[in-house]
């Protein structure tokens, strides 16, 4: 039997403490009076909310993206309505389609027709889609948060990295274009519970449950530029790389050991806690960036010039020079704000990392069900073998009449255990074990 993943429990218990006791203590104690450094001030947290400026365009000056992104589409997709109206009337379909299923679903993707051939050619090329455009989003959002925390190591050590932390810019143009366009994909990812339909399965509550929280988490996270949204993108996109590589593997029928297998859920389930536990720390986090500023003068960015530079010209069509972020800048401006010890610079900031959290709670415990039901119970395969094998000294049964034989050989094949059939000599009354596994004889 595998063992029970310790880690991630113990994450999600501490997890849970945390978010008891930030929001009441730490948070409230030190803003309550003064409000976030980027509020407005006079406007209470309802008021904040509603008056936050959108973030800033990240697409101007790409000629491709510009076109496909728009001012007028990006304004509208980040107003409430879209991804609150479109994961309600995902989830409220997702279920209905279960009753359409009937008692002996049909898998439409089975057979050599030339729908079933298409069907699959769909499934794979949707899967491999998404592995390759998890893989670009991760390789490209990671590198440059590596860097500012190393900037704030060399400058400063943990002060340094703490100050990175809070001061990672989800409204530059860079890491906003990947985090909105990861954002978009949110939209997409739905298909992934059309594709079990048209396989005659049912929709389960982990999915659904996902696929519409993680639209409105990744919404909100965006829409108020709350810092950790770095997290969500690059957990996500690393685990969803592996993920969705392995349903390559199982639409074109590659094998892919079971081990593995159960490892990607282990993996989900801890991108759920640490992600959870990391952004949480944005609530308890106290910095000092005058005093690191000062230790930042002669820290540089520590990327490549074709990273730092020319990454935009490389993908998609061109467009200006990218500069590499540079941590003081960030801690400059952090040390000249009304709040400079405050890690989240907004009252939405706060708001989206709790939506964040309220979300991931449930999610951690409907994946750690599904590892348990999946990997830790015997399978009933394994329990009528025992049950079969308990039974040898049993009284013999009878053989089985013509008719029953002719049933049997139009019955779906069974797994192979021990039974009483006729021997080959056909004498009525005695066992006969050949078609049993040497593993399962007694």
């Amino acid at each position: 039997m595998p063992s029970v993943p310790v880690f991630p429990v113990l994450l999600a218990g501490a997890v849970a403490a945390l978010y008891v006791l930030a929001p009441g203590y730490f948070t409230s104690a030190r803003v309550a009076s003064t409000g976030y450094p980027l509020d407005a001030p006079g406007h209470d947290s309802w008021a904040a909310l509603r008056h936050a400026p959108y973030p800033p365009y990240p697409f101007a000056g790409h000629a491709l993206l510009e076109r496909l992104v728009p001012v007028a589409f990006y304004e509208a997709s980040l107003r409430p309505l879209p991804p609150l109206l479109f994961s309600a009337v995902y989830y409220i379909v997702a279920h209905a389609a279960n009753h359409t299923l009937g008692s002996a679903p049909k898998d439409a993707t089975r057979g050599t027709g030339p729908t079933a051939q298409l069907l699959r050619a769909a499934v794979v090329a949707h899967n491999l889609a998404l592995a390759l455009y998890s893989a670009f989003t991760f390789a490209a959002m990671l590198p440059p948060v590596v860097d500012l925390f190393v900037q704030g190591w060399r400058g400063s050590g943990v002060e340094g990295m703490k100050v990175a932390l809070c001061s990672i810019p989800t409204n530059d143009p860079y890491l906003g274009r990947w985090a909105y366009l990861f954002m978009l994909s949110k939209y997409y990812e739905v298909v992934d519970s059309l594709i079990l339909h048209l396989k005659g399965k049912r929709i389960g509550h982990l999915q659904s449950y996902h696929h519409a929280g993680a639209l409105i988490c990744m919404w909100v996270a965006y829409r108020y530029q709350s810092q950790p949204v770095w997290v969500f993108v690059t957990f996500n996109s690393g685990v969803h790389t592996a993920m969705y590589l392995y349903y390559v593997c199982a639409a074109l029928h590659l094998p892919f050991p079971r081990a593995l297998k159960r490892n990607l859920t282990t993996l989900q389930i801890l991108q759920i806690a640490s992600g959870t536990l990391l952004t949480n720390l944005y609530l308890l986090i106290s910095i000092t960036p005058a005093h690191v500023l000062s230790t930042l003068a002669t820290v540089h960015t520590s990327l490549p010039r074709l990273f730092a530079s020319h990454t935009d010209t490389l993908f998609f069509g061109g467009g200006p020079p990218r500069k590499a972020m540079a941590l003081a800048t960030y801690a400059a401006d952090r040390a000249t704000s009304s709040v400079p010890a405050s890690c989240l610079q907004t009252k939405g900031a706060e708001v989206a990392l709790h939506v964040n959290t309220a979300y991931m709670l449930p999610l951690l415990a409907l994946f750690a069900h599904f590892f348990i039901s999946s990997y830790l119970r015997p399978s009933k395969t394994a329990s009528a073998h025992s049950r079969a094998k308990g039974a040898v000294d049993a009284p013999p049964a009878p053989a089985p009449s013509a008719a029953a034989k002719a049933t049997e050989s139009t019955a779906e094949p069974r797994p192979a255990v021990p039974a009483y059939v006729a021997p080959p000599s056909g004498r009525p009354g005695e066992r006969s074990l050949k078609a049993v596994p040497a593993s399962n004889r007694p």
